[in-house]
């Protein structure tokens, strides 16, 4: 895959956006079936945001546990190795997402209200659409707006230098590939590559703005394209939940190509009131 013009922008990229090490060696160590719960939980004290973060997250009511989690190896042993990643990677992501991107005018935690909220919708519907590992699809949700970071100020300047231009836009993709020759799908694909994230997460990050290629039919790009377009839909950018509002008649009737995904057009209400009750009680955590 080439990423030559890419490079350009994330070649400095770790002094801007570092890369998340102690939550992608919690998700790699999750998988293995010889590590030990004392060495995971140690791994994760490593970070003291991260490790905020997490119990944060444990003890909401999101999880819906009684008694309270004081500990990283609460975490482990009570909710399950699958659940610490899911907050392992949350709690990186908020960490990397809560500075404001000019650019893009997005205040101070937008872009992580919005890429919480992308993420946690994603993993409603691929619950219905009965997808065994929904892991990837959560992550590449989280991360799929990451490349707004890099291009933030590059754009900043190319805006500023060209004031002028009275050229009309169709979409901010269009936008940053006449001022930047790329586009923040495109480039959070290739800072996750440089990660070392597998496929089935860095493809919905590059293609969650396409309607067409071989990669749009992926399950994980539509799901996470979808959600991405139903997060938008709805209105989340602001950080006041109790505003947000969406017509289910009305988007069916303004959006008649709606991806094939197992299950989700006849369950459509079901999963908007369930994202809503989920997302409602995390939305203010971290």
């Amino acid at each position: 895959m080439d990423f030559e013009n890419e490079n350009k922008y994330i070649k400095y990229v770790d002094n801007l956006v570092p890369r998340p090490d102690i939550a992608l060696e919690v998700m790699t160590m999750a998988h293995d079936t010889h590590c030990s719960i004392p060495e995971m939980a140690q791994k994760i004290e490593m970070d003291l945001n991260l490790t905020a973060n997490m119990l944060r997250l444990a003890n909401s009511a999101y999880f819906g546990h009684m008694r309270e989690i004081t500990s990283i190896k609460d975490i482990i042993v009570r909710l399950g190795l699958e659940t610490v990643k899911l907050i392992a990677i949350t709690g990186a992501s908020a960490g990397l997402m809560k500075s404001p991107q000019q650019a893009y005018n997005l205040e101070p935690g937008s872009l992580w209200h919005h890429s919480h909220a992308t993420a946690i919708l994603s993993s409603v519907i691929a619950k219905y659409a009965r997808i065994a590992d929904d892991g990837p699809i959560y992550t590449a949700s989280l991360m799929h707006d990451i490349g707004k970071i890099v291009l933030n100020r590059p754009l900043q300047l190319a805006l500023s230098n060209n004031k002028k231009t009275g050229k009309k836009f169709r979409s901010l993709v269009e936008l940053e590939e006449y001022f930047l020759g790329t586009n923040h799908a495109r480039i959070g694909m290739a800072l996750l590559v440089k990660w070392g994230l597998p496929e089935n997460i860095y493809l919905p990050v590059g293609f969650h703005h396409t309607q067409e290629g071989e990669e749009t039919k992926h399950i994980n790009v539509k799901i996470v394209s979808l959600s991405n377009f139903l997060v938008e839909s709805i209105g989340i950018r602001s950080l006041m939940p109790d505003d947000y509002v969406f017509n289910i008649e009305e988007f069916v009737d303004q959006n008649l190509i709606i991806p094939e995904i197992p299950n989700f057009q006849e369950n459509m209400e079901t999963i908007i009131d369930e994202f809503f009750i989920k997302f409602n009680k995390t939305a203010d955590l971290i």
